[in-house]
């Protein structure tokens, strides 16, 4: 038979290994996310930003102010038409 004090290390030492499988799974499980999720809201807002900025830059010489004007109204509201649509469905 084994004494208790053998019973009480291997206890112990059976708590510190589902300690350690429990921080690894935690870790795995943000290193997944991590991969699947998309970057943060500030990341894509630059990266939006910077595309927009160069797409004014590179169509207003072209189009004009009132015809760009003109587009990015019609444009504004086909996206909130998209928009309202998606959402409709959605419930």
């Amino acid at each position: 038979m084994t004494s208790s004090d053998d019973l009480a290390a291997r206890k112990a030492l059976l708590t510190a290994q589902a300690d350690l499988s429990r921080v690894q799974l935690t870790l795995a499980w943000i290193d997944l996310r991590n991969v699947i999720s998309p970057p943060a809201t500030s990341e894509r807002s630059t990266g939006a930003r910077r595309m927009a900025a160069f797409l004014v830059a590179a169509a207003l010489p072209f189009l004009g102010r009132t015809r760009f004007g003109r587009l990015l109204r019609y444009a504004s509201f086909a996206l909130a038409a998209l928009r309202a649509l998606s959402n409709w469905r959605a419930r």
